[in-house]
Order: C-alpha cells, then sequence, then structure tokens
C-alpha cells in the first residue's frame, strides 16, 4: 500500500524531484489553492441557492394557486378559417366550451395542443369568473428549479477559478518554456564552445 501511495502522491506533484523547477511548485501551489477555494464555496452556495430557489418556488406555487381551479374543455369547432392539418398538428387555436367554479357555461378559442381533434378535451386552468388563465407552477417545476440553481451556483464558482488556473498555467508554460531555452543555450555553449 505504501508504494501505492507514495507514486500517486508523486504523480500529483507533491513529491520531491530534482526535475521540478520554481514555476512547477508555484503552478502547483495555485492549482491547490484554486481546488481549495472551490470546495470552500461550491458546496455551501450550492446548498443555499437550492433552498432559496425551493422556498422561493413554494411561495410562488402556493400563490399561483390561490384563484385558479381546473376546468375541463371540450373542443366544439375549429376556428374560421383555420387550415386543416394532419397527423399529429393542429391549429393555433381551437374553439371549446367548459364551466367555471361556480357551474356557468362558459366557451370561447383557447390555444390548441398537438392530436388536438374535433371532439377532444383537456384541462385547464380559469380563475373565480370562469376566463381562461395560465397553469399554476407545479412541485416538480420547482423542484427542477431548485436543482438547476445549484448547478448553477457551482458552475458560476467552478468557471472563474478554471479560468484563472488556465492563466497561470498559460504564464508557467511560457516560463517554462523560457526556462528550457536557457538552459538549451548554456548546453550548447559548453559543448560548442
Amino acid at each position: 500500500m505504501r508504494p501505492l501511495v507514495r507514486g500517486l502522491v508523486r504523480r500529483l506533484g507533491f513529491g520531491h524531484s530534482d526535475l521540478r523547477r520554481p514555476v512547477d511548485r508555484a503552478q502547483r501551489a495555485v492549482g491547490v489553492a484554486l481546488v481549495v477555494v472551490f470546495l470552500a464555496l461550491a458546496a455551501p452556495l450550492a446548498v443555499w441557492a437550492a433552498g432559496h430557489s425551493y422556498r422561493t418556488g413554494l411561495r410562488d406555487e402556493a400563490a399561483q394557486k390561490v384563484g385558479r381551479y381546473p376546468a375541463v374543455a371540450t373542443i366544439t369547432r375549429r376556428p374560421a378559417g383555420a387550415v386543416a392539418t394532419t397527423g399529429d398538428q393542429s391549429p393555433s387555436t381551437v374553439w371549446a366550451r367548459w364551466r367555471a367554479p361556480d357551474g356557468t357555461a362558459r366557451s370561447g378559442e383557447i390555444p390548441a395542443w398537438p392530436s388536438a381533434g374535433k371532439d377532444g378535451s383537456r384541462r385547464i386552468w380559469v380563475n373565480a369568473s370562469g376566463d381562461l388563465v395560465g397553469q399554476p407552477l407545479r412541485r416538480e417545476q420547482v423542484v427542477v428549479n431548485a436543482a438547476l440553481a445549484a448547478c448553477y451556483s457551482v458552475m458560476g464558482v467552478g468557471a472563474p477559478l478554471a479560468l484563472v488556473y488556465t492563466l497561470t498555467r498559460r504564464v508557467c508554460d511560457r516560463r517554462r518554456a523560457a526556462s528550457w531555452d536557457r538552459a538549451w543555450e548554456q548546453l550548447d555553449r559548453r559543448y560548442a564552445g
């Protein structure tokens, strides 16, 4: 087990090597520091962002459900001038009838949906007077939004740190190349002269 750990330590650049130059150690130190910063910031920020998004989503979900009622709309006819379509495509709107929450019959033009046939029906959302309103936020949407908030916060922490490391590596690569050039020049002078 000891040789495996020693090999891993050396492979990660933490072991002693006469071939490592100060620029290599500087690049490694910056890389380690950036990983520590990422680990220190990303997880807490992701948890906070997910929690905040979830709590906000729950409030929005509850607020949107107030005054919105489900109803079943049944297609009565396609609107005049609608182009006949084939397959699962339908016109952009259809005429339908539904009942308001107080039982009053309502009818009007509503947005169509794929495979809306002549006598098709679907669930819609209406307000207290029976007017068509948008569907309230669903719990699945709240959960997905919270997960996305966590992912975006991790990416928001990681992207600038990755950029800093990329720039650091470029600077170190230039210094490393210059150091190699100087070493080759010294070798050439020693054997040429």
